[in-house]
């Protein structure tokens, strides 16, 4: 425990792997996701009105990519809030290319496969908009 000079006691309070968020839309256990400014996947199922925890830590997850969107080994998948369904990003949403509107999401660990999966670390916890 440590007191701030203002002598406000602080407490742990999570391991900071993930963030508790409020849907106001369906989502299913372990889709990508945008909710409460959080870029993540959930970790659980949850219906609008509901609170779950959205991952959002730097372990290494297999995640489908649009067929279109080509990733290399070492490239960044980012994730444009602009074209987010509900809490879902559109096919659109995924780019390889940083800029305005673009949180970066997952940084490759092999290019994507055949099937349009990319195996990455994910970078959400670190998103800033670009």
């Amino acid at each position: 425990m440590a007191t701030t000079v203002a002598g406000h006691e602080n407490h742990f309070y999570s391991d900071g792997k993930s963030v508790e968020v409020d849907l106001m839309y369906t989502v299913a256990k372990g889709a990508v996701a945008y909710v409460d400014g959080w870029l993540g996947i959930a970790a659980a199922d949850g219906d609008s009105g509901d609170s779950i925890n959205i991952l959002a830590d730097d372990r290494e997850y297999t995640v489908k990519v649009p067929a279109g969107l080509s990733v290399a080994k070492g490239a960044i998948v980012y994730i444009t809030v602009a074209t987010v369904t509900g809490h879902y990003p559109d096919d659109e949403a995924y780019t390889t290319s940083a800029g305005a509107g673009h949180l970066a999401f997952i940084k490759a660990t092999a290019a994507k496969d055949a099937n349009n999966i990319v195996k990455g670390i994910m970078l959400a916890h670190n998103s800033l908009l670009s």
